[in-house]
This record gives C-alpha cells, structure tokens and sequence, in this order.
C-alpha cells in the first residue's frame, strides 16, 4: 500500500523545526566553531611564533597553506566516509583528529615541526565540514535549510572571535601555546560527548537496510502526528546513477554545475584565506604594533558573522543564482577600495569588516547551495568535493599573499588582485543551471 511507503524528504520539509532539529544545529554549530578556532589559530598565533621561534613573515605564507593542504585532502577523502559509513562517525572521527594535532602543536619547537602539523591537523579540519552540512540540510525543513546551513556555518567567524579574544587574553600571560591547549582540549572532549549525544542522519539511515525502527522512532520525534511504524518503508531521493558518491556528482544533469561550483568555491577560497591569513599581520604592520593582528582577525570574523545570515535570508527570498553573483560583485569593489585606503586604519578597519561580511557570507551561501543541488547518497561528498577543490585555492591565497609581500608591492596591487578574483566567482554562480529557487512566491 502507498501508506506504507513514506518519502522520508516530504515528512522533514512538511515537518516544523522541533527539538530534534535544533538539537542538531546545536551539535554541528558546536563542532564548527572548533572548526573555525583550530583552523585560524595559525593567524593569531603567527607574530608571537615568529618572534619566539625566529621564522620570517614571508615563511608564514607556506605554515598558513599547510593546514589548508591538509584540508583540502581531509574534505575530499572523509566526505565520502560521511556517505559511506555515515555522517556520525565521519564528524567524531574528524574532532579526535584535528584535537589531537592541534594539542600536539603546542609542543612544536621549529617550523618544520610547526609544518608538519598543520597539515596533519588539517585533515581533521577538512572532513568535519562537509559531514556536518550535510547533518545538518538532511534534518531541516525545506524552509529552515538554507538559513540553518548559514547558521551553523557562522561557527567560523564565531570561532575566529572566540579565538582571537582567548589569544588576546592568554597568550601575553602563557604564551602562543595555551591557544593551541585550549584548541585541542575542546574538541576532545566534544568528540566523547557526541558519540552519545549526536544523532545519526536520518536521511542517510534511510539509504542503510535495518535501520526501520531507529527511523520510525525520530520520524515520530519530528512529527508526533505521524504513526510511524518499523513496518513501513521508508525512502529518500536517489541519484540516477549506481556509479559511487563520487560517480554522481557528473551523472547527467550534474557534471557541468558541478565544474561550475567547484570554481566559485575556488576563486572565492583564494580571497577568503588571503583575508583569514595576513589581516593580522596587515593590522600590526599598519599600527606597528604586534597585539593589533588580534584586533584585525576579530573585526573580519565580526563581518563574517554578520553576513551570512542577512544573505542566508536575501537567498531564500531572491534565489541563489539572483543574490551570490551580486555579493561577489560588493564585495570585489570593496576588496579593490581597501587597497586604496591603505593609510588609513580606520578605513582599513571598515573595509576588512565589509570584506568579511561580504565573501564569508557567499560562502556559507555557497555551503548551503552545494547540500541543496545533490541528493541524499552523494550529499556529503558533493559538499566535501566543494570544499576540497576550494581548499586548493585558500592554499593559492596565502601563498600568493606572502610572494606579494616579500616584493614590496603595495596594497593596491595586494587587494586589486584578490578582489579582481571575486569576479570569476560571481560569473561561475551566474552560468549554474541547478540552484537555490526563492522560496517566496510572487
């Protein structure tokens, strides 16, 4: 009987947001917090590393591409484990990994040392992300999805603020190592606490055989209303191909966006980290003082906390492929201008806030908008693959950034050449055929 087959989908999206969800929010908003400390460290750190342990500033651009090396590589091999072997493990796997190398670093006594973990730590860091995007659009509703993803991806800038603020008040007592203590402390512990308290992707479990009861039991936390029933069959929507997680993401329909979004996470990656790695060292030569960098990370972290959600909302309503080409447009302009106010840091001040609010936001929406193209069996991997090619290019941005600064330049050049870059991504979003309708009718 049709009665007995239930389109797991249509119960969530039909569904309001109850404790289950937000309890899920809660967790992947937790986890990318850590997320976003660990993997900024590195910058608040950088002034005080480089005075102890004698490593010149321009070496910094390689130690900052490290992590994000291992990103790259952890986003594109624990992806497919989160479609493989499920979104749960995946994510707990992740925290052990990226705590435990982000603890061992404050015991780092050399720039190879400091090398070496960071790429390690970066795996962890890579495959957290992915697992819990795709956590998190398989809970929500079709009308909570967007903002939710954006919500929980803001755990970054909050990240950066509460590490920029924890550096700011540790390290001129205990030193450049207590942050990266406290970095690795957390997560473990966060790590014991989900293997009881996280659930499983129910949309995942649907795709797993003997998984009925389990489901029934949170269809029926979801939606009281419902009755659910082990006996019942329980679906989610599959991708038209039997190729692999990886295979589907160019099955017909799929190849050309794919390519087109892993572009715009790309470019739009090389800006963000270029801002995420030298702001605070761009602060402190400005003002000529080392405990300004802090000051600088804390006011991009703020614009990028801010931004997501007002553009989460402006997608929902507008559309995805109406919005992201716009905010990528803003924000090369304002990228452009803070090149030119160079003298200025209170004008820098306001440029590198709008720069946050602007790329930080497209983002997250970009986040968002990869869970929403793929299906439920390659989710994970879509996203992860996304976020894996973009790691290539956060890598190119601080690599960039330090080849710049080593030739004397000027900020003009510095900014002109990363905002010009916010325009290729702005032309990939425009070209996708698959993306994020409004969801407001006219």
């Amino acid at each position: 009987m049709m009665a007995d087959q239930i389109q797991v989908g249509e119960v969530i999206d039909r569904s309001r947001m109850g404790a289950q969800q937000w309890w899920v929010m809660l967790f992947c908003t937790l986890v990318v917090v850590l997320d976003g400390f660990d993997v900024q460290a590195i910058a608040f750190t950088a002034p005080q590393i480089g005075a102890e342990l004698g490593i010149a500033t321009h070496k910094f651009g390689t130690l900052f591409s490290a992590g994000l090396i291992g990103m790259a590589i952890g986003a594109l091999l624990i992806g497919p484990v989160g479609d493989r072997l499920g979104r749960k493990l995946a994510i707990i796997g992740s925290l052990f990994a990226f705590g435990l190398f982000t603890l061992a670093t404050a015991w780092a006594s050399s720039y190879e040392q400091l090398l070496v973990l960071r790429l390690l730590t970066g795996l962890g860091l890579g495959g957290a992300l992915p697992n819990a995007t795709a956590l998190m659009s398989e809970y929500a509703n079709r009308a909570w999805r967007n903002v939710a993803i954006s919500i929980i991806f803001l755990g970054i800038p909050i990240g950066g603020i509460v590490g920029s603020l924890v550096a700011g008040k540790l390290m001129p007592i205990w030193g450049w190592q207590s942050v990266y203590v406290v970095g690795g402390v957390l997560p473990l512990i966060t790590a014991v606490l989900l293997i009881w308290m996280m659930p499983e992707s129910i949309r995942y479990l649907a795709t797993r055989r003997g998984r009925n009861e389990q489901i029934a039991k949170t269809l029926n936390r979801i939606n009281p209303a419902g009755d659910y029933r082990a006996e019942q069959t329980f679906e989610v929507e599959q991708a038209s191909t039997d190729s692999g997680p990886i295979g589907q993401l160019f099955a017909p329909g799929y190849g050309r966006d794919t390519l087109l979004l892993w572009a715009a996470f790309f470019t739009n990656l090389i800006v963000v980290y270029f801002l995420i790695s030298w702001t605070p060292t761009l602060f402190s030569t400005l003002s000529d003082e080392p405990g300004q960098g802090v000051k600088g990370a804390l006011i991009l972290n703020l614009g990028g906390a801010v931004g997501p959600l007002l553009l989460a909302w402006l997608t929902s309503r507008y559309g995805s492929k109406r919005m992201l080409p716009i905010v990528f447009v803003l924000g090369a302009i304002v990228i452009i201008g803070i090149g030119q106010v160079g003298d200025s840091i209170n004008l820098v001040t306001v440029g590198i806030f709008l720069a946050g609010f602007l790329t930080f936001g497209a983002q997250i929406g970009m986040n968002a908008l990869a869970a929403s193209i793929y299906p439920t069996a390659s989710r994970a991997t879509g996203v992860g693959w996304a976020l894996g090619i973009g790691r290539w290019g956060s890598i190119l941005g601080p690599v960039i950034g330090g080849i710049l600064l080593a030739r004397n330049l000027g900020m003009p050049v510095y900014f002109t050449f990363f905002g010009s870059i916010l325009l290729l991504s702005a032309l990939a979003i425009g070209l996708l055929d698959r993306h994020q309708q409004s969801m407001v009718r006219s």
